[in-house]
């Protein structure tokens, strides 16, 4: 005997299978929101370009940090050199060597040839990822940021890179 729904005769079961599958679309990212549900999509806003990373060598480099993330480092920079910091990057950490035992000659060798990033703190040399995984722009006093694109693929900036928010993140964002 079936249970009678909202939906009319319609089996209990069948509309709670309906329902199940609706929400495995949604959230494997079958089911879209209209564009104009969506902030990031809406024509007439203004569309904020990701900058270039400077690089340590720029004069606006401010400086890196091991994050409160365990396994990120972020690098700041100030892109406009008004004395606060409005620019930065974040990179997973792939492996760490003790500055013990590898000298710095050998750490930019292993990053070169690995192509990755080399960053130096006695007694510890992390290597990351040659791109960034985020992208922030509008960092306050508090290196919060005000836009956020990640770069999954890590590969640099090519076009790739998604708007990320806190609350809605993308599938495949770990």
């Amino acid at each position: 005997m079936g249970v009678r729904s909202a939906f009319g005769n319609i089996p209990g079961y069948l509309v709670l299978l309906l329902v199940c599958m609706a929400q495995m679309m949604a959230f494997t990212g079958t089911l879209q929101a209209h564009p104009s549900q969506n902030p990031a999509l809406r024509t007439g806003e203004k569309e904020v370009v990701i900058p270039k990373e400077p690089g340590w060598k720029d004069p606006s480099y401010r400086g890196w940090e091991i994050m409160n993330i365990t396994g990120l480092i972020a690098t700041y920079y100030d892109l406009d050199l008004d004395g606060k910091l409005d620019y930065m990057v974040i990179r997973k950490i792939l492996q760490k060597a003790t500055a013990e035992t590898t000298t710095i000659e050998q750490a930019i060798a292993v990053a070169k040839s690995q192509e990755m990033s080399v960053y130096f703190s006695h007694p510890v040399i992390y290597f990351t990822n040659r791109h960034p995984l985020f992208y922030c722009k509008g960092v306050d006093y508090r290196r919060n940021c005000s836009d956020i694109w990640v770069d999954i693929a890590e590969d640099g900036l090519n076009g790739n890179e998604e708007l990320y928010t806190l609350s809605t993140p993308k599938p495949g964002v770990r």
